[in-house]
């Protein structure tokens, strides 16, 4: 076997760089120091911590904007949550500071009603307020805290705007409307109708046990009238079927043909002979006429057993059977019948008895 001898190998050695007093490689290495630059990764992480930080301390100064898609969507409220102004605490456990309210990381979510401590919930009870002069309902809600529902339904007010000076007034110490107990109700079948939790209508009314008489009144913390009960009240449901230019008011007066004092079932409101007449609130259509008195006569039948009458009109523009919304045109003012001149002879009835339509428009 024959043997290669190998022949030895020379490195060359490369002369050191020359360097110039301040900037050589050795007087580099000897003023500063060297790291590796961190990834993209890195810094977004180094980032993302620091702007987590921030938000956490709730500095005043840091406001990033969020894009919507990502912003936080609160869940829907719990009935439980707020009911009514009641002075019960927070469903919601939260840290008060001086300034801000912070939700504990601890307990995120809302108690379950079998958790609420009902005994921390106050005592119903009523007080008296007399009418002072210059009182209204809605002043009257708001120095109490409380809505005018309660203000109307706890002293069954028909007519908000006739408050009497001196008259004593229920006020409530919670916010809510009473309910008359009726046959067949029940505590769960009125907890469902006004979505106010069971146990806190029988605390409140201090009721031990599910059996309610009827007749009884229950006090329902944080119920409301309904809509078209509370503009009833405050004298907003109707509108005026034309420009208001009263001529003749509801009651007692003296007859123009006659001489004599007769009642007044309606307002007269005067205008100019085809002058548009608007529906005072949603109906149906029940009387398209003629009469002797009335001329031609519309009636329209509403909700709530109300009726509303339109008199010596010189044309309808509806038919019996229709039904029209409020502030749509049903026919044009005339002076059909015996009247003394274009005018509108409106009419607001409830069970068939006529009331006073002054009390009703808006």
């Amino acid at each position: 076997m024959r043997h290669f001898k190998q022949k030895p190998v020379h490195i060359k050695r490369c002369p050191r760089p020359k360097t110039t007093a301040g900037n050589g490689p050795e007087k580099q290495r000897r003023r500063g120091f060297s790291f590796p630059v961190p990834s993209l990764a890195t810094l977004a992480v180094i980032a993302g911590t620091l702007i987590i930080s921030l938000a956490a301390l709730n500095w005043d100064g840091f406001s990033p904007a969020i894009p919507e898609k990502f912003a936080f969507q609160p869940e829907a409220a719990s009935p439980m949550a707020n009911y009514a102004d009641t002075g019960a605490i927070s469903f919601t456990p939260v840290l008060r500071t001086e300034s801000k309210v912070t939700i504990t990381e601890s307990e995120p979510e809302l108690l379950e009603i079998t958790e609420i401590p009902l005994d921390l919930m106050p005592n119903f009870k009523w007080s008296e307020y007399k009418v002072q002069r210059g009182d209204s309902v809605y002043k009257i809600a708001a120095d109490f805290g409380i809505s005018m529902d309660a203000v109307i339904t706890s002293n069954n007010i028909r007519n908000a705007r006739r408050l009497r000076e001196g008259e004593t007034l229920r006020i409530p110490n919670m916010d809510g409307i009473p309910h008359i107990v009726k046959r067949g109700d029940s505590i769960s079948g009125i907890s469902k109708t006004y979505n106010v939790p069971k146990d806190v209508i029988l605390d409140v009314n201090d009721i031990r046990s599910d059996i309610i008489k009827e007749g009884e009144t229950l006090f329902i913390p944080g119920a409301r009238m309904a809509p078209e009960a509370l503009k009833l009240s405050l004298g907003e449901l109707f509108i005026y079927p034309v420009r208001k230019n009263i001529s003749s008011n509801y009651g007692w007066r003296q007859d123009p043909f006659s001489g004599e004092q007769s009642f007044h079932s309606g307002l007269d409101l005067r205008g100019n002979a085809g002058t548009p007449i608007k529906a005072s609130l949603d109906g149906t259509v029940s009387f398209v006429g003629n009469s002797r008195v009335y001329g031609r006569y519309i009636i329209l039948s509403h909700h709530n057993s109300y009726q509303t009458l339109y008199a010596h009109l010189s044309a309808s523009s509806v038919k019996e059977g229709e039904r029209v919304v409020q502030g749509a045109k049903i026919g044009e003012m005339g002076s059909t019948g015996l009247s003394t001149g274009p005018h509108l002879h409106f009419g607001v009835f409830k069970n068939g008895k006529a009331v006073n339509p002054l009390d009703l428009l808006n």
